[in-house]
């Protein structure tokens, strides 16, 4: 028997092929695209109060950092990095939101429990009793809104009231503490509330460990998670190190406080080592951005030498110790490796950086008033424009401005000291009585930022 088959049949018979095909193809594209180009991961590892010279990589002979040092030489190391404030909760807002933390929304006391209001009167030192307003758009929200799994793992800072707890700021995963500071060792907080501050998610859930490698293993634990289920993610690791109490991994150590601290950031370097390991592991390493940087400058022991390199000031000044730090990035196939960026680039760059990386820029909505940039150039060794860029400090009566080399700072509406920092990094020579006219054009500039941010400072 013949079998028989009209031209409609055909027809569809060989669209039907090559439907297949064509979805075979896209289909192994995808499996087989770059993935260095392709929501990437983002590893983001935060260290409390280090100082730009406390690492191998950037001069220091009173360390070892190994794991750290190895960023430097795979990826890029910037030389004109900063902090968008010289003390922790300023920087973490603005790394959150990719803004000036001065335009960030804060909820004071009134508007906390009544608990809390209590636990504050009896204890006037505290200072839980402020939060980031959950109306703030942060980065783990934009993420999140990509698909992104966004974790948290160590200091939040940005409110102790359960209403501002990282898991309604956008974060999926949290294991760490809420507060400025805990004991290495029993997790309690070290300033402010003197009680159990080590969570697991929403509740208090403490466990026995030093507190750099509990926070190490949790992010290598997520990591390791993700890296199995195949969801983008973004790992924030926000390290209490080397940060105070100085305690090192035995408790009862009485070794003097400068050696302690040296194994401070000795172990926090093996940490990085740990979490990049487990990157590399899942076989994930060409499609994350891994990045290491400081919050502000140090807080380091009298005889520890030189924790800032040629930078004078420390936390909470805004000398240039005080805000400009060590940052690292690595991403093999897009960040040119052993590459030294010597660009200004501040904290709030983070959050247009990592939108653009995952494709969401148009998740931020114009009015939010976003005022970092995107990096993206930058990391791939592109020519930038950044240095053209007027920027701002402001902390506690204290005030910074700089365009190009030139820095200016001030207190209250006094200008004091002008810098070339170009030529004069540890801003040693006043060149105010020389350059009145310059001075004064930046202390406009300044006074019109101020106006535009509203100036509402978060708390020291």
């Amino acid at each position: 028997m013949t079998n028989f088959r009209s031209p409609r049949s055909d027809f569809w018979i060989s669209f039907l092929v090559l439907l297949a095909v064509a979805v075979s193809i896209v289909a192994c594209k995808l499996v087989a695209a770059p993935t260095g180009t392709e929501r990437p991961n983002m590893v983001l590892i935060l260290a409390d109060d280090l100082g730009y010279g406390s690492l191998g990589c950037y001069g220091s002979t009173a360390v070892k950092t190994p794991n750290i040092d190895a960023l430097a030489a795979d990826g890029m190391r910037f030389t004109d990095f900063h902090s968008n404030g010289a003390l922790c909760t300023p920087t973490r807002a603005a790394l959150l939101t990719g803004r000036y933390q001065q335009r960030a929304a804060w909820v004071d006391d009134a508007l906390l429990s009544p608990e809390f209001r209590e636990q504050r009167a009896a204890n006037l030192k505290q200072r839980w009793a402020w939060g980031l307003a959950l109306d703030e758009l942060t980065v783990a929200d934009v993420l999140r809104s990509a698909g992104y799994r966004t974790a948290l793992f160590g200091k939040w800072h940005q409110g102790y009231d359960h209403r501002f707890h990282p898991m309604e700021q956008g974060f999926d995963e949290f294991r760490g503490f809420i507060g400025g500071a805990v004991d290495y060792h029993t997790h309690v907080g070290h300033h402010g509330l003197k009680e159990l501050d080590w969570w697991k998610d929403r509740k208090i859930h403490n466990e026995p460990g030093y507190t750099t490698d509990l926070l190490a293993g949790y992010a290598v634990d997520f990591i390791r998670r993700q890296g199995d289920a195949g969801q983008p993610f973004f790992c924030y690791i926000t390290h209490g190190a080397p940060h105070g109490p100085w305690q090192g991994r035995d408790p009862d150590s009485t070794r003097p406080e400068v050696e302690i601290y040296r194994e401070i950031i000795e172990v926090l370097d093996e940490s990085v080592g740990r979490v990049r390991d487990a990157v590399r592991e899942r076989g994930l390493e060409a499609n994350t951005l891994f990045i290491f940087c400081s919050d502000n400058g140090p807080d380091a022991p009298k005889d520890f030498p030189s924790p800032n390199g040629p930078l004078q000031g420390k936390k909470g000044k805004l000398l240039e110790g005080g805000h400009r730090e060590p940052c690292l990035a690595v991403w093999p196939g897009v960040i040119p490796a052993g590459t030294v960026c010597d660009e200004t680039v501040m904290m709030m760059d983070l959050l247009p950086t990592f939108a653009a990386l995952a494709g969401v820029e148009n998740a931020i909505p114009e009015e939010r008033e976003i005022d970092g940039v995107n990096l993206l150039p930058l990391l791939k060794g592109e020519k930038t424009e950044l240095s053209d860029r007027v920027l701002h400090w402001e902390q506690g009566g204290l005030w910074a401005v700089r365009e190009g080399p030139w820095k200016l700072m001030g207190k209250e509406e006094e200008a004091q000291t002008l810098v070339n920092l170009d030529e004069d990094l540890g801003e040693t020579t006043n060149l105010l009585a020389e350059k009145p006219e310059l001075a004064e054009k930046l202390h406009t500039l300044h006074r019109a930022w101020a106006e535009d941010v509203g100036m509402g400072e978060p708390p020291k």
